[in-house]
């Protein structure tokens, strides 16, 4: 249980509201009628997120946290870019919808990088890491699930009071890129 809790926790902190703003940021162009579509995305976020710690845990890959910090805001800056340039993931073309999961999945393995080196020394001289890897896993998905809740709640109800998908685009994905921005900016790699 404490496993599931620790990676619920992990999403849904604001010290880390890097995963929070990539959420919202990915969500920008949703509404409650499309949790599916917007719960598979969280999930191809989930299994690059996944990999990541799996290869980390098998000390297969070890990450540059100064690159590292950098690049997680750099992918909400590209996700926000994305919607404020009109990309909609709900209504785009068949490979933009399949090619969102690829690069969802892709941004997903870098942000698993930002957690590995924490839970490789977490976990460290424990050979049965699947189970409490698999149970982190659950509990990043609660918590994304939670936040799409929350975030594609909020969407709807700016929706029933006349927000166009193309207005929620660019406030959304205008704010989270902003954020996101500046959190490039102060991780620069010198």
């Amino acid at each position: 249980m404490k496993d599931i809790i620790l990676g619920a926790s992990h999403i849904t902190d604001l010290s880390g509201l890097d995963h929070i703003l990539f959420l919202i940021a990915l969500a920008a162009s949703f509404d409650l009628t499309k949790l599916g579509r917007m719960a598979l995305l969280a999930t191809a976020f989930t299994l690059g997120h996944s990999i990541t710690l799996l290869l980390a845990n098998l000390d297969v890959v070890r990450s540059f946290i100064v690159y590292i910090e950098f690049l997680i805001p750099l992918t909400i800056v590209i996700t926000a870019a994305l919607q404020i340039s009109g990309v909609s993931l709900v209504t785009s073309s068949k490979f933009a919808k399949k090619s969102i999961y690829i690069f969802t999945m892709l941004f997903g393995l870098i942000h698993g990088l930002g957690f590995s080196s924490f839970y490789r020394i977490s976990t460290s001289g424990d050979s049965n890491f699947i189970i409490p890897l698999l149970k982190f896993n659950l509990g990043i998905e609660i918590g994304q699930l939670l936040i799409l809740l929350v975030t594609l709640s909020l969407f709807s109800l700016g929706r029933s009071f006349g927000i166009h998908e193309r207005s929620q685009q660019l406030v959304v994905g205008g704010a989270t890129f902003s954020l996101a921005l500046v959190m490039v900016i102060e991780n620069w790699p010198i």
